[in-house]
């Protein structure tokens, strides 16, 4: 629980002078609301006897209307007034800063809810849906969270002034009275303990409804082609109205437990309002009180009905926001991959690239996907790798890019061990085009220059023409101002590659890694592409997976995997000689582009 509270006031740490003009000032309203029923009593007092005292501290609002000639009565007015104006002036203020200070939380939940997701791995996102993380990162915290923070928390503070402040005025008007009116309260901490289990269970039944709906649509929306092409659109429309029924009724569940006890919580109170009325009333009609005493009274326990209703808000609230931080620290908890070994940026320079005898496996208790690999890689060099699917030759990837560590082993970059050099900086060097390439919903320019502004445009001109991309220009009727769908849907597989390739040239990266990203490029494109690059970018290195015959007899280096082992290595005259492996890959290849060509 005491995680959770930190987590929950870490939103705070760059708004301190919010949160103490929050901490002040809500006392300061909560005495300014308690003291209004003595004005009032003070009214009906001049009203009924023709006279009455305000409280020793408030005398001096009498003498200065005095001075001003006015009757008792106009004076009390004016009072009263002046108490209602400053009452109305603290609660907008305390109002606007509570939803400025909301809007803001949620800004920062959800930000450091997605910057803890961008630094896991691949196991991280296998464990965790894409809808299921964007659940927790919108309606978690927007819905659950973000208000409870601020609002939530500061009601609940202010509805805590209000009753020690009122319970206070209260007994030195009338103890009898004051008695009377909070026989309810030891009902309501039994229902909250009661309650407290329950409400829990369902808010996170309920989430978890929540992130399988949004996990559904998700994948509908990424699938829709599939669906459409084996006429499935019934299927999911069946699956989808399962799934959004169940939602349902968890949510109906939810909010019949929160509103009965809502209710409970505000009409048990309102309980003492009635007890106040009549013995309140008996006490007048036997004039063992005043008037003015009874409205007074009766105006602090409408007052303390709304602090109790949020109370009870809050407890529900808590409860919720409980569920919905816990979610949130999941994924912070949640083991990274990879760890920032410094964070100090370096200017890195390699000329050699060495895995020692590394393993890995994705479940730290499962099946190794690379056992003992050992390669070394000079600068400039251009590195293929081949073998089968599952060979373990993206998991190499995924060395390289360090979205992984070896589980055992150590990969070296001029005899400095990866998980010793700072992310940001070894990242600086790297290009990397992923075997299917992921382009966001922004222009060609934009997905090229991928956020960066220093970027000119000439480099742009240059690295697109380096992609080979610059004959398909034609195609788009703003150039490189053209924008592109989603993930590219509105540009074809080779475009697509191409837009990709170029991004990854455009910072100069030393390291180039092509994850079998040419497929969808025809010979003479890719030709044409690998003549470009050795001519402009002579040392840089490049590691690729791909099965192309020209790519592999061009390549310095053939790496074979085979059940996540380096079975063979070499040129590619090299291992025609010598490995039956290599050379049923390399005529299978062959056979598959004469075809494609046919």
């Amino acid at each position: 629980m005491w995680r959770k509270f930190k987590y929950l006031m870490s939103g705070y740490a760059n708004y301190k002078l919010v949160l103490a003009w929050l901490i002040l000032g809500t006392p300061i309203f909560a005495l300014i609301v308690m003291v209004q029923p003595l004005v009032l009593k003070y009214v009906f007092d001049i009203i009924d006897h023709g006279s009455g005292e305000l409280p020793q501290s408030l005398r001096f609002l009498q003498d200065i209307v005095a001075g001003y000639g006015l009757s008792p009565t106009a004076g009390a007015a004016v009072i009263l007034v002046m108490f209602a104006a400053a009452i109305l002036v603290i609660y907008l203020v305390l109002q606007n800063s509570r939803a400025w200070m909301n809007v803001r939380l949620e800004w920062f939940y959800r930000q450091r809810a997605f910057n803890a997701s961008t630094e896991m791995g691949p196991d991280f996102f296998n464990h965790f849906r894409t809808g299921d993380l964007v659940t927790r990162m919108t309606d978690d915290v927007a819905e659950k969270l973000s208000w409870f923070a601020c609002s939530g928390i500061f009601r609940f503070y202010e509805a805590l002034c209000l009753v020690v402040f009122g319970l206070i005025l209260m007994f030195g008007l009338n103890v009898k009275l004051t008695l009377y009116s909070v026989l309810p309260m030891p009902v309501l901490v039994i229902i909250f303990i009661k309650t407290a289990t329950l409400l829990d269970k369902r808010f996170e039944r309920l989430q978890g409804k929540i992130s399988d709906l949004n996990s559904s649509m998700e994948s509908c929306f990424s699938g829709i082609r599939v669906i459409t092409a084996y006429n499935r659109r019934n299927l999911w429309s069946k699956k989808f109205a399962g799934i959004i029924g169940d939602r349902r009724k968890y949510e109906i569940s939810v909010v019949r437990a929160w509103a009965g006890i809502e209710s409970l919580y505000m009409y048990i109170w309102q309980f003492g309002f009635v007890i106040v009325l009549i013995i309140g009333g008996a006490m007048v009609i036997k004039n063992s009180v005043s008037i003015g005493e009874l409205i007074a009274f009766t105006n602090y326990v409408v007052w303390l009905i709304f602090p109790m209703f949020d109370i009870g808000q809050f407890l529900v609230k808590g409860r919720q926001s409980a569920v919905s931080i816990g979610r949130l620290m999941e994924i912070e908890d949640f083991p990274p991959m990879v760890r920032n070994g410094n964070h100090k940026p370096m200017d890195i320079k390699f000329g050699v690239i060495k895995f020692d005898n590394v393993s890995f496996a994705y479940d730290r208790d499962g099946r190794k996907v690379l056992d003992s690999v050992d390669f070394t890689v000079k600068k400039g060099q251009t590195v293929a790798l081949v073998g089968k699917v599952g060979s373990g030759k993206s998991s190499i990837i995924h060395l390289l890019t360090r979205v992984a560590d070896p589980s055992e082993g150590m990969v070296y970059l001029d005899n400095v061990p990866l998980k010793e050099l700072p992310l940001d900086s070894y990242r600086d060097i790297i290009g990397f085009v992923p075997q299917e390439p992921i382009l966001f919903s922004d222009t060609i320019e934009g997905n090229i220059r991928f956020g960066d502004k220093s970027i000119d445009g000439d480099r742009v001109n240059q690295v697109i023409r380096l992609a080979q991309l610059d004959s398909q220009m034609e195609r788009f009727p703003q150039g490189i101002k053209t924008m592109i769908g989603t993930r590219g849907l509105t540009i074809s597989g080779g475009e697509k590659q191409r837009v990709a390739i170029a991004r990854a040239l455009v910072r100069n990266p030393q390291i180039l890694i092509l994850d079998d990203c040419t497929s969808a490029l025809d010979a003479r494109t890719e030709e044409r592409l690998w003549d470009a690059l050795h001519e402009v970018m002579p040392e840089m290195t490049c590691f690729v997976v791909t099965h192309r015959t020209k790519t592999l007899r061009l390549a310095d280096k053939i790496l074979l995997f085979d059940e996540g082992k380096v079975i063979d290595r070499g040129t590619h005259d090299e291992l025609m000689t010598r490995s039956a492996a290599y050379q049923e890959l390399y005529s299978r290849s062959e056979l598959q582009e004469q075809v494609g060509a046919a």
